[in-house]
């Protein structure tokens, strides 16, 4: 229990901080720079023309917390204005297992790196691999490993098999019949029916890696249900017709559903694929992330897509 308060000062002896903003009519006094720093959060909003203050939730790094979740609330109460409702605080990352500093010349450039894994792949990694519980760990051979499994192989490969000329040869989305699905199918339909509310739960606790752990799981079912199922040589039976509809349909599925709940995570990926699949774009919010059952067959778009290109070891 606090069982004091302490003022604070919201200046300092100018000739400790000469750079800082002057207090007026004090030209002994600067302005405390978080003071100053903090404030800009309010001009970049366009306060006071703005109505976007306050924000639902502010994102900083663990080392600011004092500044942010004390003074910070402190100078906007006293001036009459309302903090922000949450405070995201994320921890840091390392780069092979070492903190990045300028002195150690291990420093990361987000641009070169977005240039080296693609924009797409950057994004999917800090927000795969980044916890805001402990610092996270930074290597090339890390990230690539990491995009090649899942985004390449895991994702990619997924749609290349069900919608290749061979096993889908009318190049189609089809209608789900439950009744020619084989027992196979029941762990990829358990994934599915809970995907949605599962993500969900993980994204709104900004726990995007523990979402993003799930689709990939689905992900991975999926492509075992599409070996097992080995559509390959159901194809070449007329009587299996109707049993190849149903794998394609559930690879398809899966991809739809989580192509929907990747949208935060790598937004072009996901458009890439839902356009492969003719997924309307007033079909695309979170609610289309439970799983239908086709009322009517698509027919997929005939352009050629890759998702994302295996990064080669240099």
């Amino acid at each position: 229990m606090v069982s004091r308060y302490y003022d604070v000062s919201i200046s300092r002896p100018s000739h400790r901080v000469h750079w800082a903003v002057p207090v007026p009519a004090s030209e002994d006094q600067s302005v405390y720079v978080w003071l100053d720093a903090l404030v800009n959060y309010l001009t970049a909003v366009g306060y006071p023309e703005s109505s976007l203050w306050p924000p639902n939730c502010q994102v900083l790094g663990k080392d600011i917390l004092k500044f942010h979740g004390v003074y910070w609330p402190a100078f906007l109460i006293a001036s009459g204005l309302q903090p922000p409702s949450n405070l995201l605080v994320h921890s840091h990352w390392t780069v092979n297992g070492e903190k990045m500093s300028k002195s150690q010349g291990n420093v990361v450039s987000p641009v070169q790196a977005a240039k080296t894994f693609t924009e797409s792949g950057l994004r999917y990694f800090l927000l795969r691999e980044g916890t805001n519980h402990s610092d996270s760990n930074y290597s090339e051979i890390k990230v690539m490993r990491l995009l090649n499994a899942e985004l390449a192989d895991t994702l990619g490969n997924l749609l290349n098999r069900c919608t290749g000329t061979t096993v889908n040869v009318q190049q189609y989305f089809p209608q789900f019949d439950v009744q020619y699905c084989q027992p196979d199918a029941k762990g990829l339909l358990l994934a599915l029916d809970s995907l949605s509310d599962e993500v969900a739960d993980h994204f709104k606790q900004f726990n995007f890696y523990k979402g993003v752990d799930v689709i990939i799981s689905t992900l991975r079912e999926a492509n075992r249900f599409f070996e097992i199922s080995q559509p390959w040589k159901l194809c070449k039976s007329p009587d299996s017709e109707h049993h190849l509809a149903c794998v394609l349909h559930l690879t398809m599925e899966t991809l739809r559903m989580s192509s929907i709940a990747l949208q935060p995570i790598v937004p072009q990926i996901a458009k890439l694929l839902l356009d492969k699949l003719q997924i309307p774009h007033s079909e695309r919010s979170w609610e289309f992330t439970k799983r239908q059952t086709n009322d009517k067959i698509r027919f997929l778009n005939s352009d050629k897509v890759m998702l994302f290109k295996k990064i080669l070891n240099k």
